[in-house]
């Protein structure tokens, strides 16, 4: 019997929202599958990034600076150079900004991905109803184009400032607007975190991304549950219909959902 995507969303988010995709759905059809794996590559692939960064390019950096310090120190004119070991650590700090470059990229790669899984939960849902996809719903609902969305939160915010300032600035934080964090910050220096700092903005990251799983499970099914009742109860098996069998019960859905998605409406 085929798997009816309203009653399995509903199983999904009536419990509170925690694992709001129904990725068995994935695995019935050939786009499904394809979709599915576009996501877990996405995930892994950032996990992949963070391993990459961390415990290879990185420590080489720190390496190679060792090693030149040493030579430096070793060196018979040494008395003739003017260098400090701060001065050898641009190129530890050039590996920390282009991975905030490619930390952007990967989420962007992730996004789409998320968005592309949860239409393809939802398509059955959207045609029954004449309901939207994600990107036209999130721009008429929030006036938000979901794929430019990373300014409606601080981390996404934050990485793809800083990407940006490489990217077009060399490095120099002096993007119109000033990121507020940067407003402090020496504007001809350019951007110099430490491995602590990166380290700590791609799990915020990872948390966001998993946060976004839900929100963009639950802007999915936001507009099913702001048809009428009696549609919504039409439309379900008689034990989900009887779990809803009040408007107060969707009503009380739909709170949840403004409550989880409340950072679209920044």
């Amino acid at each position: 019997m085929k798997i009816n995507p309203i009653d399995s969303l509903i199983e999904k988010l009536a419990k509170g929202f925690a694992n709001t995709a129904d990725f068995g759905k994935l695995q019935e059809t050939e786009e499904g599958r394809k979709m599915f794996d576009f996501v877990v590559k996405s995930i892994s692939e950032m996990d992949t990034f963070q391993s990459l960064f961390l415990n290879y390019y990185i420590p080489a950096s720190n390496k190679s600076i060792a090693d030149s310090w040493t030579q430096i120190s070793k060196s018979k004119y040494k008395h003739l150079l003017n260098i400090k070991k701060e001065d050898l650590k641009e190129n530890l700090y050039e590996t920390i900004r282009l991975g905030y470059i490619g930390l952007f990229h990967k989420y962007e790669s992730y996004l789409k991905a998320l968005v592309g899984a949860t239409d393809f939960l939802m398509k059955d849902v959207n045609e029954e109803n004449d309901l939207l996809n994600i990107k036209e719903y999130c721009q008429k609902e929030y006036g938000i184009n979901i794929y430019k969305s990373h300014n409606h939160f601080p981390i996404t915010n934050r990485i793809n400032y800083i990407s940006n300032c490489i990217k077009h600035y060399d490095g120099f934080p002096i993007k119109e607007p000033i990121h507020p964090e940067f407003e402090s910050y020496d504007k001809n220096e350019k951007i110099k975190h430490s491995r602590d700092i990166f380290k700590s903005d791609i799990e915020r990251l990872k948390i966001h991304c998993e946060l976004l799983l839900s929100q963009l499970m639950a802007m999915g099914f936001k507009q099913y549950m702001d048809l009428d009742f009696e549609t919504i109860q039409k439309s379900l098996k008689p034990e989900l219909a009887e779990k809803l069998d009040t408007k107060e019960k969707i009503s009380k859905i739909r709170k949840d959902f403004d409550f989880l998605l409340s950072d679209f409406r920044k």
